[in-house]
């Protein structure tokens, strides 16, 4: 963790000296430009293009606000911080190194809204930066290539092994990767040929984020809830033997598939895998649950792929951004792997070798190394006779 803007990590705060051109007019640093944005009069902010950073803050308390502005702050910041960085090569390459250290907006003066004091506060500058280095590292990643090449596979696909009426079917979670997935096949195939399929578990809290991607892509969806069917199977298994955690754990993903494919029989249609590599690589997912399916779009893109593709589809940020919770115990993924994705796809691509880390490299390669099997084909004997 890097909790201090200071010393060696003072290009990191508002305060650093390194122009910033933003709607115009360039500025001498970020604290000039955010703090003029506060008012709508061009004349009014080109008197901060000048100041340092501790005259701009003291110029920004006599400013008039906008009346927006408690609505825009935290999105210009992340403008004039995308700015900095991207106009700054040599700063940019500071921040690359930075790795995947969560980075804090420590102080002593109070700030709980850009940073934190004494660890509590919103670090809402941490989290812009750490956005921004994520985007700068995704900057060699050409997602509308990418999302080109996707979806022209997924008609040849359709084209080689289905008919012109066959649909695309897939479970609608409301997450990052079925979202991305879905729009996919609605681009590839139109969204008359691609079906939703709501599977909450008793009451799902978040069910508003997959019917709002159904909305926002204009697709047929069924709901079809699946609470009662895992309650009764776990309830057979118990009258005969003690169900295992792992049994409780992977029963509700597997009737899920169960359920998407007897949707697609019903309708005519191949199964979506929503997987991407980051899960596929260490194991999180269930064997024949969700991660089976005909055809699998996401499996060769780590999480910060699926997200830039799913930002250049279009789709809503809330949900391309959305943090994943397992459903079962309201932990974040994160928290149930024990390190981020931003980590996690670092290694992945190569970008880091974690020597620095070794406690977190032997964790990684010994889930990849116990779940293996699950991307492997199924073990069949081979008959010489």
């Amino acid at each position: 963790m890097i909790d201090s803007f200071k010393g060696d990590y003072c290009f990191l705060s508002n305060f650093y000296e390194a122009k910033v051109t933003y709607e115009g007019i360039t500025y001498l640093n970020n604290e000039a430009a955010f703090q003029s944005i506060k008012t709508t009069d061009m004349a009014k902010r080109r008197d901060f293009a000048d100041l340092d950073p501790a005259e701009a803050k003291k110029a920004g308390r006599n400013v008039s606000l906008r009346g927006d502005w408690e609505d825009i702050k935290i999105n210009v910041m992340y403008k004039i911080c995308k700015a900095k960085f991207t106009q700054n090569s040599d700063i940019a390459e500071k921040l690359l190194a930075t790795g995947d250290e969560e980075l804090v907006e420590g102080n002593d003066h109070g700030d709980k809204i850009w940073g934190k004091v004494n660890g509590e506060g919103a670090n809402n500058l941490g989290k812009i930066l750490m956005r921004v280095r994520e985007e700068l590292k995704m900057s060699k990643f050409d997602a509308k290539k990418v999302k080109d090449e996707i979806v022209q596979w997924i008609k040849d696909y359709f084209e080689e092994n289905a008919t012109p009426e066959t649909k695309a079917v897939i479970g609608i979670s409301g997450g990052k990767d079925s979202s991305v997935a879905a729009a996919l096949c609605v681009e590839a195939l139109g969204k008359d040929r691609v079906i939703g399929v709501l599977m909450p578990q008793g009451e799902q809290f978040d069910i508003d984020c997959s019917k709002q991607l159904v909305n926002h892509l204009g697709i047929k969806s069924y709901e079809i809830n699946v609470g009662s069917t895992v309650s009764a199977l776990l309830g057979e298994l118990g009258s005969k033997l003690d169900v295992a955690e792992q049994a409780r754990v992977n029963t509700p993903p597997r009737i899920r598939m169960t359920t998407l494919y007897a949707v697609a029989a019903c309708v005519g249609g191949r199964v979506v895998n929503t997987c991407n590599m980051s899960e596929d690589w260490v194991g999180y997912s269930t064997k024949f649950g969700d991660s089976a399916g005909d055809f699998s779009p996401l499996s060769e893109l780590v999480v910060r792929e699926v997200i830039a593709v799913g930002d250049e589809l279009g789709i809503p940020y809330e949900l391309t951004h959305k943090t994943p919770i397992d459903g079962l115990c309201g932990k974040t993924d994160e928290d149930n792997l024990g390190f981020t994705y931003a980590e996690l796809d670092s290694y992945i691509r190569q970008e880091t070798d974690l020597t620095d880390k070794p406690e977190l490299k032997t964790r990684i390669d010994g889930m990849h190394a116990r779940n293996l099997h699950k991307l492997l084909p199924m073990p069949k004997f081979e008959y010489k006779g």
